[in-house]
């Protein structure tokens, strides 16, 4: 119960989650002020909060403003990328859905990332950061392409995100999505401007990728990545170095025992100096079986350095693979190497399946230390005998090597006293950011160009299908529009954009002591107009002339009928888009169903 307190102590006091603590206090004190304010503020709580301005609308302007020929060039260039990417988005899902059909391999399933259940809780917060980033620069390039073109940016936002120890901020931007549809605005606007973010989207992945691939090089001037000691295996293990080395250590440099201090060769994997080339000899220090060398170990937890000798055992082949039984007292040769895999035994009459019991006339007893990891411990071994319960086997033993008997991992030493106040962990964290921010940005970049409803590729595919076939408005079709009544609203859009003439307005007030009851106000036209609001040359918009004080309630629903252009060609357009939704419904759906089907519930991502 002690225990259980410190670690409750220990949470609540870590300084993150006190950083988080102020975050919401700071949220819900901004959300109670803007209370009075239509929208302007979204709380998601534990998670996500979102504010509207439009304060960042200058912002945007001022960018798209600097350079309007760059960035017309620039986005236009975007309508070709984004376009190629539909058509790789498209293949990739369809050869993918069918290989899983006739070839499946692990490397192919696609599932949905839902924190918690196919990605776990402490992996979802590396993705907070690359997630916020990749929405704000698409809804940034969505609003910058817009604002280059002239199109208006209705508002902008603020995200902010905040789960315990992770803390992070975004962006939005509402485009003015009416006037972007409507005959003001040109086609290829409108393709730059839908294009914009699945660009800016690919554009952050490339970079991300060659960061990655650069990162050693960003890295190297405070940091090099050397080897720490995980585990020290013991005899029984396989293990030469057991209660010299310890757990934690981490091997700065070696020599030879009794060498100089300026022999020390030091551990540095970007320059290929790593533990494992000293020790198959691929360094200008030579290492052989039996040999004492001098490791320079740092222990990060003292904050101290020491010198530690060590002696190399042998690295043995025996050309099989194998697994203990579960009481540990016999194996089972799980894989026999074939001579071009390495393998020196592969002409000893074993096979797949056979138990071990004894080795060299010994039973094999891991409790008590007898095991075959112990007998590949000794010096100048030779054979070894391997006893079933009806035969003994004698096995080849070919040195391959030599052995410190560690296991390890990767450890990111400072060079500088600013790297060390980072601690080791910074470099890995950034590695950890930038792999999500590829992996998001790719992953988003791809389904964002499929022609499905919201995502950008279906605005592109609309767009260019609307282009192919053009447009016929020569017949007037009827429609009914309905709103409901808000006092502080007095204008309404409507669904349609050329619109002809309205037929009738009319308030519906249903009383709700009587489901069945109803009546309707019939509004003279002098109370209403039809207006242009978007100033594209046709009416789109009701504009209503009501006293401010009335006695509708907020229950009543306006209804209004109106006439308006049909383009003849929108039937044959909407069969062909809705055609490509469904197979891309199919395909995409059929990756998930297949994937979870062929491999269940497995932590992957797309």
């Amino acid at each position: 119960m002690t225990s259980f307190n410190s670690i409750l102590i220990d949470f609540f006091l870590n300084p993150w989650f006190l950083l988080s603590l102020l975050f919401w206090l700071i949220v819900l004190v901004l959300v109670y002020l803007l209370r009075n304010k239509k929208e302007a503020a979204y709380l998601f709580f534990p998670l996500l909060v979102m504010f509207k301005t439009k304060r960042l609308n200058n912002f945007i302007k001022k960018i798209s403003r600097k350079a309007p020929k760059f960035w017309r060039i620039f986005w236009t260039i975007g309508i070709f990328i984004s376009f190629g990417i539909t058509i790789f988005a498209f293949y990739f899902f369809f050869a993918n859905f069918i290989n899983l059909i006739i070839n499946p391999r692990i490397e192919q399933a696609i599932v949905p990332l839902i924190p918690g259940v196919t990605i776990n809780l402490p992996l979802f917060f590396y993705m907070i950061l690359p997630l916020l980033f990749v929405i704000t620069t698409h809804e940034f390039a969505h609003g910058i392409s817009a604002s280059s073109e002239d199109v208006d940016v209705k508002s902008t936002g603020v995200l902010g995100a905040c789960l315990f120890f992770i803390i992070g901020f975004g962006a939005f931007v509402e485009v003015d999505e009416r006037e972007l549809h409507s005959n003001k605005i040109h086609r290829n606007t409108r393709l730059r401007i839908a294009a914009a973010g699945t660009y800016v989207n690919a554009i952050t992945a490339g970079i991300a990728f060659i960061l990655i691939l650069s990162f050693p090089l960003i890295i190297s001037p405070t940091y090099r990545q050397v080897t720490q000691v995980r585990t020290v295996l013991r005899a029984e293990e396989g293990g030469f170095n057991y209660g010299n080395l310890l757990s934690g250590d981490v091997i700065l440099a070696i020599k030879k025992e009794g060498a100089l201090d300026d022999d020390y060769i030091n551990l540095d994997d970007y320059k290929g100096y790593t533990l494992s080339n000293i020790l198959y000899n691929k360094t200008e220090l030579r290492c052989s079986i039996g040999e004492n060398l001098t490791f320079k170990i740092y222990n990060p937890s003292k904050d101290t350095y020491s010198e530690k000798k060590i002696i190399l055992g042998p690295r043995y082949n025996v050309g099989i693979g194998y697994r203990y039984n579960s009481n540990g007292t016999a194996f089972e040769i799980t894989k026999i190497y074939l001579e071009n895999e390495g393998g020196n035994n592969y002409n000893k009459n074993l096979s797949v399946g056979l138990v071990i019991k004894e080795i060299n006339g010994i039973p094999i007893n891991i409790s008590l230390g007898n095991s075959l990891e112990k007998v590949l411990t000794t010096f100048n071994l030779k054979s070894i005998n391997l006893t079933t319960d009806l035969k003994t086997y004698i096995l080849d033993v070919d040195v391959d090597g030599v052995l410190v008997g560690i296991q390890s991992n990767s450890y990111f030493m400072h060079k500088n006293q600013i790297a060390k106040f980072f601690t080791s962990y910074f470099p890995e964290l950034l590695i950890r950011e930038l792999s999500w921010l590829f992996i998001i940005a790719f992953s988003v970049t791809l389904f964002n160009t499929l022609p499905l409803p919201v995502f950008d590729g279906d605005r592109m595919v609309k767009e260019l299908i609307n282009w192919g076939f053009g447009e016929n408005y020569n017949s007037l079709k009827k429609k009914r529009d309905k709103y409901l009544f808000k006092d502080d609203e007095n204008e309404f859009e409507l669904s349609e954009y050329r619109i002809e003439k309205i037929d009738s307005v009319k308030i519906i007030i249903e009383d709700p002591r009587i489901i069945t009851e109803k009546s309707e106000i019939i509004l003279p036209k002098e109370k209403y107009k039809l207006i242009d609001k978007i100033n594209d040359g046709f009416n789109d918009t009701v504009s209503l002339n009501l006293p401010k004080k009335t006695n509708i309630g907020e229950n009543a629903t306006i209804e209004i009928s109106y006439q308006y252009w049909y383009d003849e060609k929108r039937k044959i357009k909407r069969i062909i888009v809705n055609s490509l939704r469904l197979l891309t419904l199919f395909i995409v759906a059929g990756n998930f169903i297949l994937s979870f089907v062929k491999f269940g519930g497995i932590i992957f991502w797309i």
